[in-house]
């Protein structure tokens, strides 16, 4: 199936809000939880998470204008997407996610190479 402007804005728009409603719960239970360095750090990767599902809301409202002007902005968003997700990933496995994590991860980062590879292609058209 090739994607089109909107239905790529679409996926975007409902990626942000997604990563943005788990991303806030996780962050009201991680502030529970108590501070250490170690929730600390998984603090600052809950509103790192909410800051680039932000991103993607903006993408997806200004795709076509983003698409023409300045698609290298969503490409580095994408890969910050992916850096994240490895990183919030191995947190969780190393504090007892287990195959949990590997299997979020696995289509976490499917998703992410789907609209990476999309993105250069309707970028190239445009």
């Amino acid at each position: 199936m090739r994607e089109t402007v909107r239905s790529l804005r679409i996926y975007f728009i409902l990626s942000g809000l997604v990563s943005l409603w788990f991303g806030f719960q996780s962050l009201v239970s991680d502030f529970q939880a108590g501070i250490s360095p170690v929730m600390i750090l998984v603090i600052a990767t809950g509103v790192a998470s909410a800051g680039l599902a932000l991103g993607f809301l903006y993408v997806g409202l200004f795709l076509e204008k983003l698409l023409q002007h300045s698609s290298n902005w969503i490409v580095v968003l994408l890969y910050a997407s992916i850096g994240l997700a490895v990183l919030s990933s191995t947190l969780s496995f190393l504090g007892g996610g287990g195959v949990t994590a590997i299997v979020v991860l696995a289509v976490t980062l499917l998703i992410l190479w789907y609209l990476l590879r999309n993105v250069r292609r309707l970028a190239a058209e445009e």
